[in-house]
C-alpha cells in the first residue's frame, strides 16, 4: 500500500458511510432445498439465473443495500407468493460461497460495494489514529512520547468507556466509598492485604470500574485469568489491582531469553502468565504504591493461588492435565521505558528484569467495533473459519483472523504491524526458571518472597520517603475519580 490510500478507493463517493456490523444470510432458509429447483417450484435453474442478473441491476441502480421488500417493488412482485420465493432466493445467494450478494443489518447490497465500505472503514480508522503506510506496515505520525502513545489507544477508551456507561451509571456511587480521600491515609499505618477477587461480585465490580482510569484500556487477558485486588487494611480503602491470564504464544525477546524452541515451548508455556493489568489508584499511586501491586504480583501468595486454582484442572484444548506450578511471570509497559518495574529488589534480588522489547504486532488500533466486523466477514466468506477457535477470544487467534481478513479484503495483512514497542519484563519465580522451562529440570525451588515482608520493605524503601517529599497526596479527593473516568474515555466528545 502506497501513497494516500483514502483517496486511492474510488468509488465511494455514494456512501462513505461505514458499517458498523456486517451480518450475513446463512446458506438456506429453514426448509429452501439444495436442489435446483427451490422450493415451491417459482425459480428453476434458468430463471434464477436470470433473477439474479436482475437482483445486481436493481442494488447498481440504487446505489445502496435495500431490504427485501423493496427489491420485490423494484421487481414489481406483487403477491406474497412472489415476494416469499423472492426472499428464498435473496436468502440463498446472499449464503452461497462467492456470491456477489451480502446481507447486512437486514438489507442486501453488492458484495463488491460492502467490501469496499470495510475497505475504507479500516482506512479511516487507522487513518485517524495517526498512523500512515510504509513498506513495513504502519508507522505513527507522531513522536513516540508517552502522550503520543497515549493518545494512540484514545479511540479504543473511548470505546471502552461507551460499553461500561450503563454498568458506571448503576455501580459507581457505591464503587466510590472503596476510594481514599488522601487525609485517610496514615502512612505509618498502612497494612496491605490481598484478595483474590470473583466473578459477579462487588470486588469485581470495583476492578472493573478501577481499570478505567487506565490511559491504555485494559484487556480482558485470555485462557486462563486471576484477578487482585490489594487493600489498605488500616482504613479499608483500595490501594490497586492486577491480574494474571495466558502468555501470548509467540515473544521472540522472551523465548531467547529462555533459550526455548518450539517443542519446549509447547510443553511449558503453561507454567508461564502474563500481568495484564498492573498498577494502583488515587491517592496510593501518588505514594509509589504501584512498586506494592508489583511485588504482591510477584508474591508467594500469588503463586500459590494460582497453583491451588488450577491444579487437577485439564486443558480445554488439549484435554491434558498440566504442571500448575509457576515458573516466570511476563509483563509489559504500553509507554515506553518504564518507571513502574525499573529497581525493583526485594532481599537484594531483581525481581523484575528488563528483557527486551515485542515486535510492534497487535490488534489494538483495530477498535471501535472493527474487528468484529472483520471477524464476521470473513466468517462468510470463508464459512465458519473465524468462529472454529474454541476459546473465540485468544490472542494468536485475533491476530490470525484479522490479518486473513485484511487481505481478503485487499489490504496488506502488515497493517498489524503497528511499530508500537513495549518493553518486556519477566519475572523469574525460581532459580531454575529457564532450565525447567526449557525441559532440562523438572525440579523448581521457588524463591521466598511473602507478601508481608515485601511490604515492609515497600514502606521503608519507597513510601515513607515518598510521603515526606511530595506531601500533596492528603490534597486527593475521591470526588475527583468520575472526572478521571470521564475525561479518560472522552466523555465530552460522546456528550454525557
Amino acid at each position: 500500500m502506497s501513497g494516500d490510500w483514502l483517496a486511492s478507493l474510488d468509488g465511494l463517493s455514494w456512501s462513505l458511510r461505514p458499517l458498523r456490523f456486517l451480518s450475513f444470510g446463512t446458506a438456506y432458509d429453514e426448509g429452501v432445498s439444495r436442489t435446483p429447483e427451490m422450493t415451491g417450484g417459482r425459480y428453476r435453474r434458468a430463471s434464477r439465473d436470470s433473477d439474479r442478473e436482475r437482483i445486481v441491476r436493481v442494488l447498481t441502480r440504487a446505489r445502496r443495500p435495500l431490504e427485501a421488500g423493496s427489491i420485490a417493488e423494484r421487481f414489481g412482485h406483487r403477491t406474497k407468493k412472489q415476494q416469499r420465493a423472492l426472499r428464498r432466493l435473496l436468502t440463498y445467494e446472499a449464503g452461497r460461497p462467492n456470491s456477489l450478494l451480502i446481507r447486512s443489518e437486514g438489507k442486501y447490497d453488492l458484495r463488491r460495494r460492502a467490501e469496499r465500505r470495510l475497505r475504507h472503514r479500516v482506512c479511516e480508522a487507522l487513518a485517524n489514529q495517526g498512523f500512515s503506510t510504509s513498506e513495513e506496515g504502519l508507522r505513527t505520525l507522531r513522536p513516540a512520547t508517552k502522550d503520543s502513545l497515549r493518545q494512540l489507544h484514545a479511540a479504543a477508551r473511548v470505546e471502552k468507556f461507551r460499553s461500561s456507561l450503563t454498568f458506571i451509571r448503576r455501580c459507581e456511587e457505591n464503587l466510590l466509598g472503596y476510594f481514599a480521600n488522601g487525609d485517610e491515609i496514615d502512612v505509618k499505618a498502612i497494612r496491605p492485604r490481598i484478595q483474590v477477587v470473583s466473578s459477579g461480585s462487588d470486588e469485581s465490580d470495583l476492578f472493573r470500574y478501577a481499570s478505567l482510569l487506565w490511559s491504555v484500556p485494559v484487556s480482558g487477558g485470555f485462557g486462563r485469568r486471576t484477578r487482585f485486588l490489594v487493600w489498605d487494611e488500616n482504613n479499608d480503602k483500595l490501594i490497586g489491582l492486577y491480574a494474571l491470564g495466558d502468555p501470548v504464544f509467540n515473544l521472540r525477546c522472551r523465548d531467547a531469553w529462555i533459550g526455548w524452541d518450539h517443542r519446549a515451548r509447547s510443553r511449558r508455556l503453561y507454567s508461564v502468565m502474563d500481568i495484564f493489568v498492573l498498577g494502583a489508584v488515587p491517592p496510593y499511586n501518588l505514594l509509589l504504591g504501584g512498586k506494592l501491586v508489583a511485588l504482591a504480583a510477584a508474591s508467594d501468595e500469588t503463586r500459590e493461588t494460582i497453583q491451588r486454582r488450577y491444579t487437577g484442572n485439564k486443558t480445554i484444548i488439549s484435554g491434558v492435565e498440566k504442571d500448575p506450578r509457576l515458573a516466570l511471570l511476563t509483563t509489559g509497559s504500553a509507554l515506553g521505558k518504564s518507571s513502574l518495574y525499573d529497581r525493583i529488589r526485594c532481599d537484594g534480588r531483581l525481581v523484575y528484569r528488563r528483557i527486551g522489547t515485542s515486535e510492534g504486532y497487535g490488534h489494538f488500533h483495530l477498535n471501535n467495533g472493527l474487528f468484529e466486523a472483520l471477524r464476521t466477514y470473513l466468517d462468510a466468506t470463508v464459512r465458519g473459519k473465524a468462529s472454529s477457535y474454541k476459546f473465540g477470544m485468544g490472542p494468536n487467534w485475533r491476530m490470525r483472523t484479522s490479518r486473513e481478513a485484511l487481505e481478503n479484503l485487499g489490504l496488506s495483512g502488515d497493517l498489524l504491524r503497528h511499530g508500537i514497542r513495549r518493553e518486556i519484563y519477566a519475572v523469574p519465580l525460581a532459580p531454575e526458571c529457564s532450565s525447567f522451562l526449557r525441559g532440562e529440570t523438572s525440579a523448581l525451588t521457588h524463591y521466598s518472597l511473602p507478601f508481608e515482608g515485601a511490604s515492609a520493605y515497600w514502606k521503608q524503601r519507597w513510601l515513607l520517603p515518598r510521603a515526606d517529599r511530595k506531601p500533596e497526596y492528603k490534597e486527593f479527593r475521591r470526588t475527583s475519580v468520575p472526572r478521571s473516568v470521564r475525561d479518560l474515555g472522552g466523555a465530552k466528545a460522546l456528550g454525557v
